[in-house]
């Protein structure tokens, strides 16, 4: 059992515990043993939430009691406690609690902070009134001159948070620092440092935990570099990260909670709109951490600046997950390229306008700028274009559609997607990749700007084949969703296409297509 015990996997304990039952050797098994065991599988459990981990707790516990094993210690209480918690026993837990602080189990077992940190572990805290029982349990272990660890500091703190209990969360975050854990406990320190993080973001906070980032720095890489296959965020926070527990005191996994406290830095300042700060943070996050950022980090650049237009950005961003070895999916795709197209609302127009209206004054003097602007608008994009005129209440100047259009930048995202998934361009029977609707309609649109009606009929015949393959018996979806208008305007371009290439087989195609697709032809 002591070899058993003293594996480093979780997985080697759990044969050796079953090489114990297989080989009736269950008279050589102390307390000792089977308080490590839980240890192990408790604390796997904490950081993996697997069914199958709470299974293994169970069947020790199981043969334990049904070999009459007599547990004498407050370690294997406080290691039951938290089994009970996991499994959803809240009352079973605060029994064993109640059993303790009446002397049932003897006079040496005496509840410690590691009672109390256990306790705390509860995996089901959501709502006032469990915070409202984890501060008298905190209450009560001040009174009993116990003083809380990281464990209890933590859970209490993300209480607060999920709650919205501002005041306690101030508080405790006040009355806590990163440096009551220990400068040889990096990981430990990641974790406390990711909650103190969220809890200063629920305070609209941002300076304190950026400056507990810049420490963790300090903090010495851990030599164990065994690669992690696999992490995923329990609830799709950027905090709660679960990592295997065989792995979870590797430099890797350090770097892992690194990475998360700056992205969720990162994507507060995109929140606020501070997307230079959240550029810098960039920096210093690619600079400080070994590991590439997340997808999810990328795509939050690519939301704020395809909003904004910012095609520049946008191509640099792109360059950066290329070499950061981050592949964009389809919803990264449909930003880069339809951000290029789309026609900016007045707002956002009248943004642009002025961009170029400063250009010109610095070129030509206050004077002609000013004329220049008051001028009449330029003229609206000719129709055959597949474009929208420019509304004529916004003050343009004749470079507005350079920074409204990107046609040529389109066409490169669109071909930089096909190139990413080894599918030619010209292929357009490929099941490699079916671009959606909002994709084809952008870069018809770009084609149809660059006087290339070919290949936006190209990307018309591409799109109706990959709708019959994907839905042989059906119409397309986007025929009855939110995209039947976008797919209205692909339909009309299409017409617009063929018309100007004088293929009038192809616009038939495109009529009976429209009639079966419910979608009303132009008169």
């Amino acid at each position: 059992m002591y070899k058993a015990i003293h594996r480093s996997d979780p997985n080697g304990v759990w044969l050796g515990f079953n090489g114990i039952l297989n080989n009736k050797e269950w008279h050589k098994v102390t307390e000792y043993d089977i308080i490590r065991v839980l240890q192990i599988f408790n604390r796997q459990y904490a950081y993996e939430r697997s069914p199958e981990t709470l299974n293994r707790l169970k069947t020790v516990v199981e043969v334990t009691e049904r070999h009459g094993l007599r547990l004498k210690t407050i370690w294997a209480y406080n290691e039951l406690i938290r089994l009970h918690l996991a499994e959803g026993r809240r009352d079973l837990a605060y029994w064993i609690k109640q059993n303790i602080e009446s002397n049932v189990y003897g006079p040496d077992v005496k509840i410690n902070v590691h009672t109390y940190a256990a306790l705390f572990s509860d995996p089901s805290i959501d709502g006032l009134p469990d915070l409202i029982r984890l501060t008298n349990l905190y209450d009560e272990m001040l009174r009993r001159n116990i003083a809380p660890n990281t464990q209890v500091q933590k859970s209490l703190i993300s209480a607060a948070r999920r709650t919205g209990e501002h005041h306690l969360l101030k508080a405790l975050l006040d009355s806590t620092n990163l440096e009551s854990v220990p400068h040889s406990y990096s990981t430990l320190a990641a974790r406390f440092a990711g909650a103190r993080g969220q809890g200063y973001i629920g305070l609209r906070k941002l300076n304190p935990p950026l400056a507990e980032i810049l420490r963790l720095l300090s903090y010495p890489v851990i030599k164990d570099n065994r690669p992690i296959p696999e992490c995923r965020t329990e609830d799709g926070s950027q905090g709660n990260i679960k990592i295997p527990f065989e792995l979870s005191n590797t430099r890797q996994a350090f770097f892992i909670y690194l990475r998360s406290a700056y992205e969720l830095q990162i994507h507060m300042h995109i929140i606020r709109r501070e997307g230079k700060f959240a550029w810098k943070l960039l920096d210093d996050l690619r600079r400080n951490c070994y590991l590439p950022p997340t997808l999810m980090l990328y795509t939050w650049f690519v939301r704020y600046y395809s909003k904004r237009k910012d095609i520049r950005r946008l191509r640099e961003i792109y360059e950066l997950m290329m070499q950061d070895g981050v592949s964009p999916n389809e919803h990264v795709y449909t930003k880069l390229i339809t951000a290029c197209m789309f026609t900016p609302g007045d707002r956002l127009l009248s943004v642009l306008a002025k961009r170029v209206a400063d250009k010109h004054a610095s070129q030509v003097g206050d004077s002609d700028a000013d004329m220049e602007a008051n001028g009449p608008p330029s003229e609206a994009v000719p129709q055959e274009s597949g474009l929208p005129a420019i509304p004529k209440d916004v003050i343009a100047t004749e470079d507005v559609n350079s920074l409204v259009y990107f046609p040529s930048e389109c066409i490169a995202f669109f071909e930089d997607m096909f190139l990413d998934h080894g599918v030619k361009t010209s292929d357009i029977h490929s099941r490699k990749l079916c671009p959606n609707v909002q994709i084809t309609n952008a870069v018809m649109r770009a084609y149809m700007a660059l006087e290339k009606p070919a290949m936006a009929l190209r990307e018309f015949n591409r799109y109706c084949f990959n709708q019959r393959y994907l839905y042989p018996s059906n119409n397309p979806p986007d025929a009855s969703s939110q995209q039947r208008y976008t797919l209205s305007l692909v339909c009309k371009m299409a017409l617009e296409a063929a018309a100007m290439l004088g293929d009038r087989k192809s616009s038939q195609r495109i009529y009976t297509d429209m009639l079966e697709w419910g979608i009303q032809p132009p008169a």
